[in-house]
């Protein structure tokens, strides 16, 4: 038997799938959870693969290029606040931890 966490399920992911990836995580009252776009703007309520991260307050999105996923990473707010390309400061707040497709880990916004 294997057991596996988010976090290393977020390794295991990048690995196998040779893609850059990222957790994210939303940490506010369920009724602020419609913001969750706000904090996370690469999100949307208009593909449901979205709207299913977003249900379930969290999700792993895996990206083709370090770029893509910096560009997303930079614009989420978390426990820090508004970032320099992300201006929202609600209280819906997106915890978020980056992944090499290496399987290591790169950056987290804590």
């Amino acid at each position: 038997m294997q057991v596996i966490d988010k976090m290393s399920a977020l390794k295991l992911l990048c690995n196998l799938s040779n893609k850059w990836g990222m957790y994210i995580a939303c940490t506010c009252p369920e009724e602020d959870i419609e913001n969750m776009c706000a904090a996370a703007p690469y999100l949307s309520w208009e593909d449901d693969q979205h709207i299913q991260v977003i249900s379930n307050g969290e999700g792993y999105l895996l990206f083709d290029t370090e770029e893509e996923m910096e560009k997303c990473y930079n614009v989420t707010v978390g426990d820090d606040g508004p970032t320099k390309t992300n201006p929202y400061n609600g209280s819906t707040r997106v915890y978020a931890l980056t992944c090499g497709p290496d399987g290591k880990f790169q950056t987290e916004n804590t």
